[in-house]
């Protein structure tokens, strides 16, 4: 898998190099430009991502917690960015026939929306993943199961709404530039951005359990999550320009969050609901570098986030990796007719989401 990874990003960017070194007049920037930031709102970026982001989480079984993953390694995605919006489309990845017996089946879909202008940036997201396993399945003791199974939940399903808002301080520092490369950051800066964060997600499906290749069980004791997560959030954010188009970016963010939730316990047919929140502290870094040029850009990051959220026998803790890398390559296209046209009716109905031409 990381041959055919890494063979496909040499590939392409052989290709990207090549269209880099042709002169193309359809290429310019809007020329609306500050000594800090470079634009390229009117052309269409498109990317390709690898990453390892996953959801993992905690369940009750058998009177012990349990790690429960999806069956998903690696991640791809194609990103489309353009003027004051970027949408991510993820790519299940193909697997062995081995891995599918011995970890399971996940079906996934996932859609991520950024609509990022001047001082606001806002993140929405939709992931829905069906079908887990049990990580540390040789905790269990279960004589037919062999050293490589591993207990599956094969209709356990997760549905995740979630994103959030941000206000930057500072007019010199591009999110743009790291988040959807429609600008290039030209000098050094830095923000503070304060910002607010929400979450719906439910959790359903965990009473059928495979327990063998051949053989699946459905339990009487069992449980099922939904609930809502809100709070606040403030970070430092800061892009280092390295050599022209090489850059550094490091963040560090913390915030408070209250989640309410409710979970329903299933014992031999009765179903017991508790209704409780929690006060949640979070911490969350990134840590990337690349490339972005005039017409290619690429780079890699890493994320680190932690939660204070505890396990318990009546709750399941659903959280994505902590550890999470990404590697990315992009190239800008001049945006065609199809696309432009119906953005710039958007942009006429609802004026707000025209670019601001002043120069600060």
């Amino acid at each position: 898998m990381k041959y055919q990874i890494l063979f496909l990003l040499t590939l392409v960017s052989s290709f990207l190099l090549a269209q880099d070194n042709q002169v193309e007049n359809d290429s310019i920037s809007e020329n609306i430009e500050t000594p800090f930031i470079e634009e390229h709102l009117q052309q269409l970026n498109i990317s390709f991502e690898v990453s390892n982001e996953r959801t993992n989480f905690e369940v009750p079984y058998e009177g012990e917690n349990f790690f429960v993953k999806s069956n998903l390694n690696i991640r791809y995605a194609f990103v489309f960015s353009y003027k004051f919006f970027s949408i991510r489309l993820g790519i299940r990845p193909p697997i062995s026939d081995l891995e599918e017996q011995n970890k399971g089946k996940t079906k996934l879909f996932r859609l991520r929306v950024k609509l990022l202008f001047d001082k606001w940036s806002h993140n929405i997201e939709y992931l829905r993943n069906e079908g887990y396993y049990i990580g540390n399945s040789s905790n269990i003791n279960i004589e037919e199961v062999n050293e490589d199974f591993h207990i599956q939940f094969p209709s356990l399903v997760t549905n995740i709404i979630q994103g959030n808002s941000f206000y930057k301080i500072n007019d010199n520092y591009s999110v743009r530039a790291v988040e959807s490369q429609t600008e290039i950051q030209l000098k050094s800066a830095g923000t503070f951005m304060p910002g607010i964060d929400y979450k719906y997600y439910n959790l359903k499906g965990a009473d059928e359990v495979k327990i063998s290749p051949n053989e699946i069980i459905f339990r009487d004791n069992y449980n099922e999550l939904n609930g809502f997560v809100v709070g606040i959030n403030a970070g430092y954010y800061y892009t280092f320009v390295l050599h022209k188009y090489l850059f550094a970016n490091l963040y560090v963010n913390t915030g408070g969050s209250i989640d309410f939730y409710k979970s329903t316990n299933y014992e031999s047919g009765n179903a017991i609901d508790n209704t409780n929140n929690a006060f949640l502290f979070s911490f969350k870094s990134r840590i990337s570098a690349g490339y972005n040029g005039k017409k290619i850009f690429a780079g890699l990051g890493y994320d680190y986030s932690y939660s204070s959220e505890k396990f318990n026998e009546n709750n399941t803790q659903i959280q994505p990796s902590k550890d999470q890398f990404n590697i990315y390559i992009g190239y800008r296209f001049k945006a065609p007719k199809q696309l432009r046209k119906p953005v710039e009716k958007i942009e006429e109905i609802v004026p707000i989401l025209k670019k601001d031409k002043k120069i600060n």
